[in-house]
């Protein structure tokens, strides 16, 4: 069943600095807002919209709900100025966005940064770095550990698994329309691929995020998305799927859903999933 539209809540636009750059972002405020904001952080090459309008939908949820939410463009993104950013590079438009935030909503006593992807990932280097007693909680959404060997793992794990299983392949095969030498070699290539030892900081440093961070995490990984696959082998590997059952730890898994929720079912399945727990543990 699909949601009644939501009343919009008082959205006020907001322009702050990072570092010289001029940022844009977008405050959803309630008229009764609670102690608790939303920091969404926007991840790969989306500005502060997001895929299918994720951003604002899932913001105005939230806002209808009590939760003040500012969403904003990274620096080199959307309407801000600037050089794009690695996600490994975001402190400083993270702590930026922050500061706004506090200024515009000063009865928000804490925060819950929610990220997408490798925005996700930039939220746990975030607090990992700064250990910002700001930061209550983390909402990650289909996080991204992404070497060239993890990403040869997921496909020789999952989707050549599951190609396997598509009737549409077969039909494919049969009538000629699969180069059969051609695919074998693929799958050499991405089995040897997955057995090289690589190592990225980057992937230690969320690791030890998720082990020290002393807030409460939520994590939310689609069904269709090798991403998450992805996410949850490299825990795997590293023996650190614990982390996400541990106190204060939350996951949530969400078995029709693609990357960026495209769908309106798995799309109102995870805006509801952030309600509940925001409600939860705030």
């Amino acid at each position: 069943m699909t949601m009644p539209e939501l009343p919009e809540p008082n959205e006020l636009p907001v322009v702050f600095e990072c570092a010289g750059e001029r940022l844009i972002g977008v405050v959803s405020m309630p008229n009764q807002p609670t102690d608790t904001g939303v920091l969404m952080l926007v991840g790969g090459r989306q500005y502060r919209a997001g895929s299918h309008r994720q951003f604002v939908l899932l913001s105005r949820r939230l806002a209808s709900a009590d939760f003040c939410c500012l969403r904003f463009d990274f620096r080199g993104m959307g309407d801000s100025t600037g050089e794009p950013q690695s996600f490994e590079a975001m402190d400083a438009d993270i702590a930026a966005a922050l500061a706004v935030f506090k200024t515009h909503c000063p009865q928000v006593k804490r925060i819950a940064l929610w990220g997408l992807c490798d925005a996700a990932t930039a939220a746990v280097l975030y607090w990992q770095r700064t250990q910002d007693p700001f930061v209550a909680g983390l909402c990650l959404v289909n996080p991204w550990l992404r070497t060239e060997a993890s990403l040869a793992r997921a496909r020789v794990r999952h989707y050549y698994v599951e190609r396997l299983l598509d009737p549409a392949f077969w039909r494919k095969f049969f009538t000629g329309e699969v180069n059969l030498v051609a695919s074998i070699r693929e799958y050499i290539g991405q089995w040897r691929t997955s057995h090289r030892i690589t190592s990225a900081d980057f992937i230690t440093e969320t690791v030890a995020g998720l082990c020290y961070f002393p807030g409460t995490v939520l994590v939310v990984l689609s069904g269709r998305d090798l991403v998450a696959k992805e996410f949850m082998d490299t825990l795997a590997r590293g023996g650190d799927v614990p982390l996400l059952s541990g106190p204060n730890r939350t996951r949530k898994d969400i078995p029709n859903a693609d990357h960026t929720f495209s769908q309106t079912a798995s799309r109102e399945e995870l805006e509801a999933t952030v309600l509940a727990w925001l409600k939860t543990v705030f």
